[in-house]
């Protein structure tokens, strides 16, 4: 797959070097732009299989239903392995509350870091 980027008014893509980059801005995800972001990143990846980091920085919130979409079989549809990347103390919180509640009914490993050098790293082992 060739690399790419794209951007919208709630979140920012790019794929490079086999790892699909997904930046998520504002916020909160609600269940409507969950599906929204699953949909177009199955678009632009040609519903290959990709190894997925979510940066979470900038996120102001998740609403319940489209964190429980996004860790379903429908939202993790394409993904090998994800990783979420946060620097906020509040965000990495969440994210690993995340992880433990919803994602863990996942079918993907994830893990969530602070790094996204770390979290490349991490993810290379899946690939």
């Amino acid at each position: 797959m060739k690399d790419f980027t794209y951007n919208s008014e709630h979140y920012r893509f790019h794929f490079k070097d086999g790892i699909f980059f997904g930046t998520y801005i504002g916020g909160p995800i609600t269940l409507t732009l969950a599906k929204e972001i699953v949909r177009k990143r199955l678009e632009l990846t040609n519903g290959e299989k990709v190894l997925a980091i979510a940066n979470v920085e900038e996120v102001a919130g998740i609403d319940r239903d489209a964190r429980d979409y996004l860790s379903s079989a429908e939202g993790t549809k394409g993904i090998v392995a994800g990783a979420i990347i946060t620097d906020s103390a509040f965000n990495k919180h969440m994210a690993n509350f995340f992880m433990k509640i919803s994602f863990s009914k996942a079918i993907i490993p994830g893990k969530v870091f602070s790094s996204e050098d770390e979290a490349i790293s991490w993810l290379r082992k899946f690939k």
